[in-house]
């Protein structure tokens, strides 16, 4: 009699407060806020069975949540800048540098063992790797990003994605509450087991887009957590978190004038205002990348 082969969850893209700053525009940010035990804990919540921990160009966040890992696995990765577009990086022992060529970052990711997946490929509003995923040594795709709520990116990545690739789901979390919103879907429950299932071709995907008021409420957190630190390094204050250190390391002009941007922010309803002025401008943007590639 043959055993039911059980299937797992794994989110493969997720973000750390070690992915230290973004920017938009003439804006600079964090990228996130989460503690990465925290992130562990949303993941083990929400019965996710592997929890891949992806900070932009660091794998920082994702050795501190290893060492938090109770009842579920975690996998350390990196989305790695590459001079083409971002690259996933799963299943790495050490940092692979950003500004290299995408051949080179994927063959730096297979000299350690690891696996290499191009990350929202057709995304309108991050660098990507677009039609390049055809050519390239890759081991998978991201075919369903949670976070890029336009219409057209994913569906991109859905009809455009070569058959030898494996095709992967991801949350590509910024917030505790966005964990698990995009899944990969794989035969088992272990982290060896999602390998052995990338590197074969059987992946699928799950989940749904994050809803626009978690990435408004994201934004506002962003502003809060902001404010919090900028006032505690006015104050003089010393910690060794990510972010601290690189808004301590600011002039106090600068300081002050991203105090008052990000109180702005919070006491007037900016996050309404940029969300839905956001969701137009992605749709432009979708469309436009998917007239130039369809």
């Amino acid at each position: 009699m043959n055993q039911e082969i059980q299937q797992g969850r794994a989110d493969t893209h997720v973000h750390t407060r070690c992915s230290g700053f973004g920017r938009y525009s003439f804006l600079h940010f964090p990228e996130s806020i989460t503690e990465p035990a925290k992130a562990v804990e949303a993941a083990r919540r929400k019965k996710l069975d592997i929890l891949c921990i992806t900070d932009h160009n660091t794998i920082k966040g994702a050795i501190i949540a290893k060492k938090h890992a109770t009842g579920i696995e975690v996998v350390i990765g990196e989305e790695i800048s590459s001079a083409h577009g971002e690259i996933l990086a799963l299943f790495i022992q050490e940092e692979i540098k950003p500004n290299l060529g995408a051949p080179e970052t994927i063959d730096l990711i297979h000299d350690q063992g690891g696996v290499a997946i191009a990350a929202h490929p057709f995304s309108p509003q991050c660098p990507s790797l677009g039609k390049k995923i055809c050519y390239l040594k890759l081991d998978g795709v991201e075919v369903f990003n949670a976070y890029h709520r336009d219409v057209y990116s994913n569906l991109m990545a859905q009809t455009l994605s070569p058959g030898k690739l494996a095709r992967l789901g991801s949350s590509d979390a910024h917030s505790i509450d966005m964990i698990g919103n995009g899944y990969t879907i794989f035969d088992g429950r272990t982290s060896e087991e999602l390998r052995k299932s990338i590197l074969k071709r059987k992946t699928s995907f799950g989940g749904s887009k994050t809803p626009l008021k978690e990435c408004m409420s994201w934004s506002r957190e962003i502003a809060v957590e902001s404010i919090r630190l900028i006032y505690n390094s006015l104050k003089g204050e010393k910690s060794q978190d990510i972010l601290y250190s690189a808004i301590d390391k600011t002039t106090k002009k600068t300081k002050a004038l991203g105090l008052i941007c990000a109180a702005l922010y919070i006491g007037l309803p900016l996050s309404y205002f940029f969300g839905v002025s956001g969701e137009i401008i992605l749709y432009v943007k979708g469309k436009r990348k998917w007239n130039e590639n369809i």
